[in-house]
């Protein structure tokens, strides 16, 4: 199957990210800290700079509002978006990856398994968050790159577009 990116960038943006890059790489920073890649059920997470299911899955629900909004009806929104601010917390207070994985099993349960199985095979990558990050404008935070948690950065965006749309 060939991988597709969550997020292409075009011409006009590719300077955009090779400055970031140049910026990074010359300010010796270290780059964001991207959650373990855990296995579990259902999840593959054995490729190359594969994501957690937990960030997996909210790049693709983000990704299904923007381009296919019928797939998450509005009226249970509210709902998965609740669902999904436990989560948010769980990753931003560092809880254990059981915690973390029965809160994203509770948001899971929420969604479509079809739309579930099509985010399963995307199997997103490293490149693809830090292409969305880029693209949602996320900041960095005081003390640079490596106080910003990617994976608590993708929950709390896929909150703010439940609740938006």
């Amino acid at each position: 199957m060939k991988h597709r990116s969550f997020l292409s960038l075009g011409r006009p943006s590719l300077p955009l990210a090779l400055a970031a890059v140049f910026v990074l790489a010359t300010a010796g920073c270290m780059g964001p800290k991207i959650g373990p890649a855990v296995p579990d059920a259902g999840w593959d997470t054995s490729y190359e700079d594969a994501l957690s299911p937990h960030t997996q899955l909210a790049l693709g629900v983000m990704q299904a509002l923007k381009n296919e909004p019928e797939t998450i009806p509005p009226g249970r929104r509210a709902d998965i978006a609740q669902r999904w601010q436990k989560l948010a917390d769980l990753i931003k207070g560092s809880a254990g990856p059981g915690d973390i994985s029965r809160a994203r099993l509770d948001v899971e349960a929420a969604l479509d398994k079809g739309l579930l199985d099509r985010i399963k095979e995307e199997r997103l990558r490293r490149g693809d968050l830090m292409g969305f990050m880029m693209s949602s404008g996320v900041r960095i935070p005081k003390g640079g790159m490596k106080n910003l948690n990617p994976d608590h950065v993708a929950a709390t965006k896929a909150v703010e577009a439940l609740n938006k749309n």
